[in-house]
């Protein structure tokens, strides 16, 4: 992820999470009988696990935007915290239990979720670059979070989600900012396959298991003139490719 990319991310989160006014009563008193959905999170060796980015909405504690002319407009209410996974015995499963009616004076409901982990630090690789999270995004309602974490469009699911996923440490050079950022490749998620977003019905237990291949790297770097990037493969292959995406088919069949 170079640098013009992860400042439209920031441009795009920032206004969701913080657009509810000061006097929204945020408090949440989920009923006792409330749906809930786990998400369990199974941790490998050399990951960091961030707090989970949870998001409620509410139709009853109405915000406002603004459009292009500067015009105020109706939207719903936004709640949004940080919460973080209990790691469960002495294991490497986390998880947290989340209330999908957040209840309260505002009837908070269950918007969207984000989990998101990263390469230790105490991996050698990590030494001098800049590290990118990977995230998925879990939707209960209309979209609340933005587009901008590299997940791709949601697709619809129904049911309890099992999501295994195999990762490859991915380091991009940018000489032109003199800048070297390393994050975790898990495909092209513009086409559906490998999306991380997911528009949810009657899902009650989510489980995330990374697969990581450390000493499977693959390294991209820009032309000395306008041009492709080139990959250059765990084996030493090597081959121009389109926009930023190397082959992951081709990456699979190294690991």
């Amino acid at each position: 992820m170079n640098y013009f990319k992860r400042t439209i991310v920031i441009m795009l989160t920032i206004a969701p999470l913080y657009g509810c006014g000061d006097n929204t009563d945020q408090t949440l008193s989920p009923p006792d009988n409330a749906q809930r959905v786990r998400v369990s999170f199974r941790m490998p060796e050399g990951i960091t696990l961030m707090p989970m980015q949870i998001l409620y909405r509410s139709e009853k504690c109405m915000d406002k935007s603004y459009n292009s002319s500067f015009e105020s407009y109706p939207v719903q209410g936004y709640n949004g915290f940080t919460q973080p996974f209990v790691r469960q015995g002495m294991g490497g499963l986390w998880q947290i239990s989340i209330a999908i009616d957040g209840g309260g004076p505002c009837q908070w409901q269950l918007n969207s979720l984000r989990v998101s982990f990263r390469i230790a630090d105490n991996i050698p690789l990590v030494k001098g670059k800049e590290v990118i999270e990977t995230s998925y995004i879990f939707d209960f309602g209309n979209y609340g979070l933005s587009d901008g974490y590299g997940t791709g469009r949601a697709k619809e699911v129904s049911g309890d989600l099992d999501l295994k996923t195999d990762y490859f440490p991915e380091v991009f050079i940018s000489h032109l900012f003199n800048q070297t950022t390393l994050n975790l490749f898990g495909g092209n998620t513009g086409p559906e396959k490998w999306r991380r977003r997911f528009r949810l019905r009657n899902t009650q237990n989510i489980l995330i298991e990374p697969v990581i291949h450390f000493d499977k790297v693959v390294i991209l770097t820009p032309p000395d003139a306008p041009g492709k990037l080139t990959a250059t493969y765990p084996d030493g292959s090597s081959e121009k490719i389109p926009h930023i995406y190397p082959s992951y088919e081709k990456l699979l069949s190294m690991k």
